[in-house]
């Protein structure tokens, strides 16, 4: 009782507190600890191999005075899920996130203005489209165009063609990819709403309906690798 009332009063004091860098940490993560990537400003991400065991997430590579844990709020709480809610505490020993097995497609994302961790075992997808308005095909289900996926890596694909303004449809110079030649339930966005393709490697699956825009017409070279969550275009001619 004591020590939960404890924990309870660390979670109300550190949840003021903004995180920088973020690790994992434990015996589910390789080498002991990985550094979380920040791919936005309340996102941080990790995408690679799990083993087994648990893993915590901490404001720290090697805890010392004053490193934060985000604990789950739920005891024995699956790493594999749809978003649970976490606290942050000084203890070291608060509840750990829990990993069955060992798989090399681990993905979780930490958003930070929410306090909740969602991860997966990533399953690449069996299509990837690209539709909208600076595509030939427009935004009209069943034409959107479809991308080519790599045979030595099955989270790669690839696409090259035309992208250009289409001043007679909505939204003109925009895009977006799909997992599906229609709109839901799978989906790509940039993270904010008209992102240059030739300037940010960053995606993001599902969430807010925001598109990409092209800055210039031409040949495109687009990949996306699906399980890294990148983007990479580039104008061939």
């Amino acid at each position: 009782m004591i020590r939960s009332l404890l924990f309870a009063v660390c979670c109300f004091v550190c949840s003021h507190m903004a995180a920088q860098d973020l690790w994992i940490t434990g015996s589910a993560v390789p080498g002991g600890a990985q550094k979380l990537e920040k791919v936005a400003d309340n996102d941080y991400k990790y995408a690679g191999r799990l083993n087994a065991g648990e893993l915590r997430v901490a404001t720290a590579k090697k805890p010392r005075k004053g490193t934060r844990f985000f604990s789950p709020v739920l005891m024995d709480a699956n790493l594999v899920n749809k978003g649970i809610a976490y606290c942050e505490t000084t203890d070291a020993k608060a509840p750990a996130w829990q990993v069955v097995v060992s798989e090399d497609r681990y993905r979780l994302h930490v958003y930070t203005d929410r306090k909740e961790l969602r991860g997966e075992i990533f399953q690449p997808w069996g299509e990837l489209f690209i539709a909208g308005g600076a595509t030939e095909a427009g935004w009209k289900e069943g034409k959107m165009l479809l991308m080519k996926q790599d045979l030595n890596n099955p989270c790669l694909w690839t696409w090259e063609g035309e992208l250009k303004r289409h001043p007679e449809v909505e939204e003109p110079t925009s895009f977006k990819f799909q997992g599906q030649d229609r709109w839901y339930p799978k989906n790509l966005h940039p993270y904010r709403q008209g992102t240059d393709v030739l300037q940010d490697r960053r995606l993001r699956t599902g969430g807010d309906d925001t598109k990409w825009e092209i800055s210039r017409d031409g040949r495109y070279r687009i990949t996306v690798d699906l399980f890294h969550e990148t983007i990479q275009a580039d104008i061939v001619k």
